[in-house]
């Protein structure tokens, strides 16, 4: 399965890395340890220890070093072996690999490519992480799913309709469900606006006691190679988005591919609602969890499974009109990785 390499990833949330705790992780099929600098700076290396091949993360960091747990090789934050605890001076190759990582939105981002990194690729829609009045849930889950079957996922949100019914969906919301879907200075963009509808329970509780129609619109902007941007706009009915009575929320969906078959999914849920509300905060925490490790995933390891390493679509899917935001966006990717594959043949016949 090919994926695009010189790009942005999600690694890691900016928590889950501390100093003197080394993190290891795989990223497009590359073993990776990541650890921190006394001074905060995030190192992500090879972690494939180059004098026996055992994983750098399962030693310890000493200092702004770390240290292979197997047999004592030290490699400092440029990926050069710094010491040889045994006999004199430091073999030849003995050096790992250096992936640049940067830190924004609290998020830890990874380039695996080859290319020269491009920090205006990390898109600065997904600032609001980071905001101080609004109120998060975060979460992290490894998924036994193809990163691009992840993607289809809230490409395609129409599947809410039945896999979250009685959760963040209502029947009667499955009526007049048309999307608009376009692409804009390539950002995949998916809107669908809703009138007079139920509030499912998630959203009701959220709500203004009393409410039994809404006004909803709801978005997703895909950006590459598979970041999601899902925003709920819940109003009273004809009143304007953000208007009062309403609340809206705001997630990031990030999938890194970790293995062909398995991905990294990060997520996090931005609300203007309940927002020093401890108990509502813990309650929202636990309900996302439960919906996306029992209701989304395991449909979509599942399809996983039956698809086994087929790419879906080779095996000719009978789409229907709600798969158009999805399917442009898989379109969008596809040419993106033609291209960097063209261009890495160009440089490698040059150096011949």
């Amino acid at each position: 399965m090919t994926m695009l390499k010189n790009t942005w990833y999600a690694a890691a949330w900016s928590d889950e890395l501390v100093h003197g705790r080394p993190l290891g992780r795989r990223f497009l099929n590359e073993p990776v340890v990541m650890f921190r600098q006394a001074d905060g700076t995030p190192v992500a290396l090879s972690d494939l220890c180059p004098h026996r091949f055992a994983p750098l993360h399962r030693g310890k960091q000493v200092g702004d070093v770390i240290q292979c747990g197997y047999h004592g090789l030290e490699f400092g934050a440029d990926g050069r072996c710094v010491r040889n605890p045994h006999g004199k001076g430091v073999p030849s190759g003995a050096r790992v690999r250096r992936y640049p990582m940067v830190e924004r939105y609290n998020l830890l981002w990874i380039w695996p490519g080859a290319g020269e990194p491009d920090d205006t690729l990390i898109p600065g829609e997904f600032a609001f992480l980071t905001e101080s009045g609004r109120a998060h849930n975060r979460g992290y889950i490894n998924a036994n799913a193809n990163y691009l079957l992840m993607l289809d996922n809230l490409m395609d949100v129409s599947h809410a309709l039945y896999l979250h019914s009685g959760s963040l969906t209502t029947e009667d919301m499955r009526q007049n469900y048309e999307p608009k879907v376009g692409i804009e200075d390539g950002v995949t963009k998916l809107v669908i606006n809703q009138y007079e509808v139920v509030p499912p329970p998630f959203w009701a509780a959220a709500l203004p006691p009393g409410t039994e129609r809404v006004d909803v619109r709801e978005t997703s902007h895909g950006h590459m190679p598979s970041l999601v941007m899902h925003e709920m706009v819940y109003s009273q009915v004809g009143r304007p988005p953000y208007s009062e009575g309403g609340v809206s929320s705001r997630s990031a969906h990030l999938y890194t591919p970790e293995t062909d078959g398995t991905t990294h999914y990060f997520y996090c849920l931005s609300r203007d609602f309940h927002r020093d509300d401890a108990e509502v905060h813990e309650k929202i925490s636990a309900e996302l969890h439960r919906i996306f490790t029992t209701e989304d995933v395991p449909m979509i390891e599942a399809q996983q499974r039956l698809i086994g390493d087929r790419d879906l679509m080779s095996m000719k899917p009978a789409l229907i009109h709600t798969d158009k935001a999805s399917v442009l966006m898989r379109r969008h990717l596809a040419g993106l990785i033609e291209k960097e594959k063209a261009a890495a043949g160009e440089l490698a016949g040059a150096n011949h």
